[in-house]
């Protein structure tokens, strides 16, 4: 467990932010916000801790941690005005990194990275050990989800119903993207859907289909907020292997010509929040860095187009 001494900062104290500070807690932080709305009545849930309402004129010198968790749209400004006025910190970047491809250029006096923590999750780690001597042909990302379920506010009022905000399937869901790009590197797309189809009373798209591909493989991607069913699977076909992943569920199922398996995990959005906030510190390799955050971008202006 982490010494109490260790000071993290958190930037936006909204769905997301209440569950990075709470796996902070776990990790032994000392945790503070940033919020124009936060306020004391929120002690009793999450304990006292220091409020502040903008990062000017802090003394950010005592944070060994920042985790910027505010809207989509402020995180360019926000990255930028740390970058600058810090020196050997880490910063990690909610996902998306922005809500379009910025020219951003980093210091390189910090280390930048992005929270996408399903690179952490027990199936992707296992996923990634069952692939290491195969050659996949063939893989399927799919997100099914339904925006209304997501929070408890009226969902047509969510920053993801508002295209303008950064709201929208293609980022809100880019967790696939990430991992697509994370299992199988350089891929180039092919083909591409992205549009508003459903009854949704929303602004942004609500659908993406993607289909990208290298020599010898070819990965399918499909998302949408429309479902009422929920499901987050990922299918691999290799010459011997068959794989299923649930991510939900958090089960692989295995399927060879003759025999089958399947291996189960136990997993929780805050002990894999405190998986990835453990591993910034140690500056692991698997995190997704500043340079392939900017790709996944790039892919959805491709996309766009």
């Amino acid at each position: 467990m982490m010494k109490s001494k260790n000071k993290a900062l958190i930037i936006g104290f909204g769905s997301i932010g209440k569950k990075h500070f709470l796996a902070l807690k776990t990790l032994g932080f000392e945790v503070s916000v940033v919020s124009k709305s936060a306020n004391e009545s929120l002690f009793e849930e999450f304990g006292e801790f220091a409020i502040y309402r903008s990062l000017k004129g802090l003394d950010l010198s005592v944070f060994e941690l920042f985790i910027i968790a505010n809207i989509t749209t402020k995180h360019y400004k926000t990255l930028q005005f740390l970058d600058k006025r810090l020196k050997n910190k880490s910063i990690l970047v909610e996902k998306p990194l922005f809500e379009k491809n910025y020219s951003f250029k980093e210091s390189g006096k910090n280390r930048i990275f992005v929270a996408y923590l399903l690179r952490f999750h027990s199936v992707v780690e296992k996923l990634r050990e069952l692939l290491k001597d195969e050659k996949p042909y063939f893989a399927s990302l799919e997100c099914d989800s339904y925006l209304p379920k997501w929070r408890s506010v009226d969902y047509r009022q969510n920053y993801s119903a508002k295209k303008k905000l950064g709201g929208g399937v293609l980022l809100d869901l880019s967790h696939e993207l990430d991992l697509a790009l994370f299992l199988f590197k350089d891929l180039r797309l092919k083909f591409s859907q992205n549009a508003k189809i459903s009854e949704l009373e929303i602004k942004s798209d609500d659908f993406a289909f993607l289909v990208l591909e290298k020599e010898g493989l070819k990965v399918h991607i499909r998302l949408n907020y429309f479902s009422k069913f929920e499901k987050r699977q990922i299918i691999i076909h290799t010459k011997k292997l068959s794989l299923s992943v649930d991510l939900r569920e958090a089960k692989i199922s295995i399927f060879k010509e003759n025999e089958s398996e399947i291996l189960n995990y136990q997993s929780d959005t805050i002990s894999l929040l405190a998986k990835l906030q453990k591993a910034v510190l140690r500056n692991d390799k698997s995190l997704c860095t500043l340079k392939q955050a900017k790709r996944l971008l790039k892919l959805c202006d491709e996309v766009r187009k």
